[in-house]
């Protein structure tokens, strides 16, 4: 029985999590390189919400785990390009689980339910990354 590359390998999990590397990266390294501006925008987001006087810390350990989830990502679709398995693509996909509950509830504590939705379908994503993986 003659068998190629795409009988074996697990298409499914390297696209979405390179497409979970492109996403948290962008958006981590944009945090990090436009701080002033991005913070900015995010402390106007939470006027009036109970989080307010934390908002500097929540913005740092988003952007961390923004960063932690694309580089995990990232390493982890290189590491499967080179069948060195799935590990790392899969604590990737955890992370960024991680972070989109916590992008959600940011969302949610500022009663920008728009805004909430329109990350549903990144979870969502996030979410068959882990299935992909993990089978």
């Amino acid at each position: 029985m003659d068998t190629t590359i795409s009988d074996h390998y697990n298409w499914a999990g390297f696209f979405s999590i390179s497409f979970l590397a492109v996403v948290f990266l962008q958006s981590g390294f944009d945090k990090a390189f436009n701080y002033t501006r991005e913070m900015g925008w995010v402390r106007q987001k939470f006027t009036r919400s109970p989080l307010h006087d934390y908002v500097s810390t929540m913005f740092v350990i988003l952007t961390i785990f923004e960063l932690g989830s694309g580089l995990l990502s990232a390493v982890g679709t290189f590491m499967m390009l080179a069948g060195m398995g799935n590990v790392v693509a899969h604590a990737g996909a955890w992370t960024a689980c991680l972070t989109m509950l916590m992008l959600v509830f940011g969302q949610r504590m500022t009663r920008d339910y728009t805004g909430a939705a329109s990350l549903v379908p990144y979870f969502i994503v996030t979410l068959l990354s882990l299935y992909f993986l993990g089978n």
